[in-house]
């Protein structure tokens, strides 16, 4: 089955549940499926094309999104934050003909962006579907290919990875296991659906039946009282999370009703979890490891297992499988560190018009996740950075995350983030850039360092800085680091 065929199913069998959620207006299943059969008319005729989706998170973009599924066509998210040149090189490189787009897009980039498509279809800003312009051109396609989502780009050029329906489905299904959703949950979508994280949120509660409340986190308040509309799941990114707690009795009133928080994007931190226990006792949280490449979620870490096994990844998801390898592409022992690698039928076809980074991404059925981990003996798997983070330093290779949780772990610091800067003498060195807390004396971070680090590691530098370094997506990687160093030192 594809996702929009479990649509129809709900509207056959509940169609007054309601499905979708935005500010003040709602949809059932039994409207949802008839605004997807609506635009499904307008390209039912085209033959497994590509169709970029060019529309802001809301209910618009889910019913775009479907409609291109139970046409039989392909879809391409087009992430709105990209600039224009950004999306320009995605549609050039993937000589995308066809596009859905909504109002906002349309009047935000203007007529002269849109004249390239051969195919143009308009959703107006009351949901009314119109095709503006519409040509068949015939595509040579992957016929299993169902959704191209692209990368966050955190390590390069983002890439198109290709999905199809059963990649689709089987996430969908295994996220429903581990997180027992079903019909009653109503999920939080504040993570934008144009990545893999926020489409696994619309895929795992419209296969379940559950209904979505859209919104954003531009507006504290907004998101706070979207939680209180009867959210019982809410999904975020650690940072996601930090920046609501900074508000706890807004987090307490909202959350009291909320019965699972999901997280993923990066580890919870013991504090992050302290915190929201000591808000809300009753809340599960589980903490969930994914990429693109794996349609969204590779392993999850069991809330029983928070405090014991706080630094891990825990153990694959249904249908997953995960293992460590050397070099040589052959498994290492418990607590040996090697790249982490997976397979299952989530694992992406293949990188669009890209055969070469294909071949260097899945290996005799597994997929090389480009992770450093370790597989502990009861099974669970301990993350320990980026293959491609690790930096050259005096010819040592260096895992910064490896320093930052040590200098951060003995100082008084919120946050600590290494950056790798050019050196005369040795290649590379470090910069430091850390988030202060009242207690933070530069000084004794000097100190610190030169007492209890190898002479290569000591800093050049200490910055004080006041945000993350988040990319686009809510991520922090070796180049939103290296960005936001740019960044201050250039302001400086």
């Amino acid at each position: 089955m594809r996702i929009d065929e479990y649509i129809a199913k709900h509207a056959k069998e509940t169609p007054q549940k309601t499905a979708l959620e935005e500010k003040d207006k709602s949809i059932s299943y039994s409207l949802l499926d008839e605004a997807i059969n609506a635009i499904t008319a307008e390209i039912d005729d085209f033959n497994h094309c590509k169709f970029a989706i060019f529309a802001e998170s809301g209910i618009e973009y889910i019913q775009a999104l479907m409609a291109v599924y139970r046409s039989d066509n392909i879809a391409v998210p087009l992430p709105v934050e990209l600039t224009e040149s950004n999306i320009r090189q995605i549609l050039d490189s993937n000589q995308i003909n066809s596009i859905i787009v909504t109002d906002q897009q349309y009047s935000r980039f203007g007529n002269a962006f849109f004249e390239g498509f051969t195919t143009v279809i308009y959703i107006s800003k009351d949901s009314s579907v119109k095709t503006l312009r519409k040509e068949i051109i015939r595509e040579n396609n992957n016929d299993l290919l169902r959704l191209v989502m692209y990368t966050s780009g955190t390590t390069g050029a983002p890439k198109g990875v290709m999905l199809s329906d059963e990649n689709l489905i089987t996430n969908a299904n295994s996220i429903i296991e581990v997180l027992s959703i079903t019909p009653k949950d109503k999920a939080a979508q504040v993570i934008s659906p144009h990545h893999a994280f926020g489409n696994s949120i619309i895929n795992s509660q419209l296969v379940a039946g559950g209904s979505i409340k859209i919104g954003g986190l531009t507006f504290l308040e907004s998101t706070f009282k979207l939680v209180e509309s009867g959210v019982t799941i809410f999904y975020g990114v650690p940072s996601t999370y930090r920046i609501l707690l900074k508000y706890p009795s807004s987090f307490q009133r909202s959350f009291r009703n909320v019965r699972l928080a999901a997280s993923a994007g990066g580890a919870m931190e013991v504090e992050i979890v302290e915190k929201i226990k000591q808000l809300n006792d009753r809340i599960e949280i589980i903490p969930m490891y994914g990429q693109t490449e794996a349609t969204a979620r590779l392993s999850y870490l069991p809330s029983a297992d928070l405090e014991k096994y706080p630094d891990t990844i825990g153990k694959p998801i249904p249908g997953v499988e995960l293992d460590v390898v050397d070099d040589s592409k052959k498994p290492v022992a418990s607590g040996i560190t090697g790249e982490l690698i997976a397979r299952g039928k989530n694992i992406l076809i293949g990188y669009l018009n890209d055969e070469e980074a294909t071949r260097k991404k899945i290996v005799n059925d597994w997929m090389y996740t480009g992770d450093l981990a370790q597989k502990l003996p009861n099974g669970y798997f301990k993350l320990l950075g980026r293959k491609d983070d690790l930096i050259k330093v005096a010819d040592h290779r260096v895992n910064p995350r490896e320093v930052e949780k040590y200098i951060g772990k003995n100082n008084e610091v919120s946050d600590v983030f290494v950056v790798p800067v050019d050196h005369e003498y040795l290649g590379n060195a470090i910069s430091l850039m850390v988030i202060p807390t009242q207690d933070t004396e530069v000084e004794t971070l000097y100190t610190f360092c030169r007492k209890n680090l190898p002479g290569f590691l000591c800093p050049l530098e200490i910055i004080l800085i006041e945000n993350l370094p988040l990319s686009k997506s809510g991520k922090i990687s070796n180049r939103s680091i290296i960005e936001e160093y740019q960044n201050v030192k250039a302001n400086m």
